[in-house]
């Protein structure tokens, strides 16, 4: 152990391995890395390959091809930076609104310039190094439509990553009147308010916690999902940098409503910024005694630590996350049974999505009565959607439940960028749908879009402008489910590769639009998690909707 002997201790195996990559470890020394994680050599082979961040060079520029960094003109920077530095490919870091975007190999965010909406025109490569020395990025614009911002309430009054500045704020006051009462308080209050996750899934988030609370276990876990990697959608992003301590007031209520006594936040690594305010704000908490053994001088107690993801859009599936916490692949689990009952080692687990915590302290503070008052009766409360530099207000809008997509894009959005017309709009990233103008009566919510074959997602909404290349666009979207399975699964695994191929071979032709009818049917049908059975949705929306502009774009 004495190499490794640098290493944290309390640190999770994930953040072993990336120093072990960082060190030039992983590659050369693995039994005695095995040796210093507890684990089976072949557990850490198998790791090192399930991870993107663990098998590319750490020194290169991850330049984001995620769809609004793609329609800016993403392939344009890479070609241009790739002259001067090594680069690779990310597919989001989270700055839809200002596309196209990259990370240096020292985390620090560039965004691209361009004239163009399409990203046509770039800096040259002198000014490259002008970049690099740009000030970060400002936070995202942020407005409410909602009568009273629940989610967004503290980044429209200019962010509280202090904890001073938060408590000042009204962070932590939800707990402090909710110990002084019962857990099934807490419980109840998120049951009746009708709060359901804001990850993509929509599940009703009380019918969860009531499963985890009723769960025997001598231990049980919260998990705050901030895997936020859906193309388009940016709020969570801004909520960890910006909101952090609502975050864990949020956990802790969670927590406290469940009997869990061990808390993690996961991020993924191509959010740095989120992370390391995440850790500040952890250790904030402990030095004011919000987090350790005994909270606000009660029985209750609960610890929490930051995990960072290596580079895995499957790992913001919920039973892939436990898988990576662990140190393990990253790779779905057969469900039942449900993390609820048994999930991070074997214990019942709760896990939400960072906006869907977020909500909570204002529901515990204010009453469910008052969240159902937001929205509709079947789609209580608000949802912060993300709107990307295709539109004419780029940026997040909350907005309470119930508004239509056409009032949204068109008052809200302020439509499409100037000097372009709307052929459609990407809505809830890669796992979502492709909606069309005629389509754009439907209103916002879970349930209604559902009834309509239109999914939510996690709330981003990608503008697809009149002379969109689709042909690149579906290579694009082809080339994300063949990278980011996960290879649990064969329908999965080898469906995705076959449609890259097939594709990238013969184009969209009628014989091989009846090949990818029956791969995509497959992978809906048996995929073990929703990555492969959501994500031929809409592939295939795209070439039947756009399938002329995609044959002309390809020469066919």
């Amino acid at each position: 152990m004495s190499q490794h002997a640098h290493m944290n201790a309390d640190a999770s195996p994930l953040q072993h391995l990336a120093q072990a990559h960082r060190d030039g470890l992983l590659s050369k020394d693995v039994a005695s890395l095995a040796k210093t994680l507890h684990l089976p050599v072949a557990t850490v082979r198998g790791v090192a390959t399930s991870y993107t961040d663990l098998h590319t060079d750490p020194a290169a520029v991850r330049i984001c091809h995620g769809t609004s960094c793609l329609l800016a003109g993403a392939n344009e920077v890479a070609s241009r930076w790739s002259r001067q530095r090594a680069c690779r490919s990310v597919h989001c870091v989270g700055y839809c609104d200002r596309s196209p975007a990259l990370l240096l190999p020292d985390d620090r965010v560039v965004i691209q310039c361009r004239t163009d909406p399409r990203g046509t025109n770039f800096h040259t490569d002198d000014d490259i190094n002008r970049l690099v020395t740009a000030s970060p990025p400002a936070p995202s614009d942020v407005r409410s439509a909602a009568r009273e911002p629940i989610v967004t309430g503290r980044l429209l009054a200019g962010g509280c990553a202090e904890i001073k500045t938060a408590r000042a704020a009204g962070a932590y006051a939800a707990l402090e009147a909710a110990l002084s009462g019962p857990p099934g308080r807490v419980l109840e209050a998120v049951e009746q308010s009708g709060l359901r996750g804001r990850g993509g899934a929509g599940f009703p988030t009380g019918r969860k916690w009531r499963t985890c609370a009723e769960a025997s276990g001598d231990r049980k876990y919260l998990i705050a999902n901030g895997d936020e990697g859906d193309p388009g959608s940016f709020i969570d992003r801004e909520l960890m940098e910006r909101d952090p301590h609502t975050i864990l007031e949020g956990m802790l209520l969670a927590a406290y409503a469940v009997g869990a006594s061990e808390g993690i936040v996961f991020i993924r690594s191509e959010y740095p910024a989120a992370n390391r305010i995440m850790r500040d704000a952890v250790e904030q908490a402990q030095s004011a005694g919000l987090l350790g053994p005994s909270i606000c001088g009660k029985s209750f107690g609960f610890e929490a630590r930051v995990v960072t993801g290596l580079g895995s859009y499957v790992c913001g599936e919920e039973t892939a996350m436990l898988n990576a916490i662990e140190g393990k692949r990253g790779e779905a689990r057969p469900r039942p049974p449900y993390p609820a009952e048994c999930g991070l080692h074997g214990k019942p687990t709760i896990v939400n999505n960072v906006e869907t915590l977020v909500c909570v302290p204002w529901i515990v503070r204010h009453g469910a009565a008052a969240y159902r008052a937001f929205g509709t009766a079947d789609a209580p409360g608000t949802k912060a959607v993300c709107l990307n530099h295709g539109f004419a207000r780029p940026g997040i809008v909350e907005i309470e439940f119930g508004v239509s997509l056409r009032r949204f894009i068109a008052d809200l959005a302020g439509g499409a960028a100037p000097g372009h017309d709307l052929d459609a709009v990407l809505l809830g990233g890669p796992m979502g749908s492709i909606v069309m103008p005629d389509e754009f009566d439907t209103p916002i919510c879970i349930d209604g879009m559902t009834r309509r074959g239109i999914r939510l997602g996690h709330g981003g909404l990608v503008a697809l402008p009149r002379g969109t290349d689709y042909a690149m666009l579906l290579r694009n979207m082809l080339a994300f489910m063949a990278e980011e399975s996960c290879g649990k699964c064969v329908p999965c695994s080898l469906g995705t590769r076959r449609a890259q191929e097939l594709v990238a071979r013969v184009g969209v032709t009628r014989e091989s639009r009846q090949i990818l009818d029956e791969v995509f049917h497959l992978m809906e049908q048996a995929s073990l998690c929703g990555f492969g059975r959501e994500t031929p949705g809409p592939v295939r929306q795209l070439i039947e909707r756009f399938g002329a502009q995609i044959r002309k774009g390809a020469g066919q």
